[in-house]
């Protein structure tokens, strides 16, 4: 399976924006509960900072496509939505500057 980066692009509009936005989207977040962390093999907490290898089966729960035609450019927009079913969390190290990934350097 390739991983793709989900950071998002800068986007002029943000500018005039008086807060720094998240670097990754909304909902790019996993919350685990004390079960779920449990089934997962987590018996301490993880340091934040920590690097951690995630993989997941999920379903399909909505699956849109439109025809678009913009400035010379014409295409499909697709937008899924994938409800996690499976996952596997393994540690992999620390970050040495997490921060400046999830935020930038700003």
């Amino acid at each position: 399976m390739k991983l793709v980066s989900m950071k998002r692009a800068d986007d002029d509009d943000m500018d005039t924006i008086s807060y720094s936005a998240p670097n990754y989207g909304y909902g790019l977040s996993i919350c685990l509960n004390e079960d779920q962390c449990e089934a997962l093999g987590i018996t301490k907490a993880l340091r934040a900072g920590s690097k951690v290898s995630i993989s997941g089966v999920g379903i399909v729960t909505s699956s849109t496509e439109s025809v678009t035609r913009e400035a010379g450019e014409s295409g499909s927009d697709i937008t899924l939505t994938i409800q996690l079913t499976e996952m596997g969390l393994q540690q992999q190290g620390k970050i040495s500057n997490a921060s400046a990934i999830l935020y930038g350097d700003d």
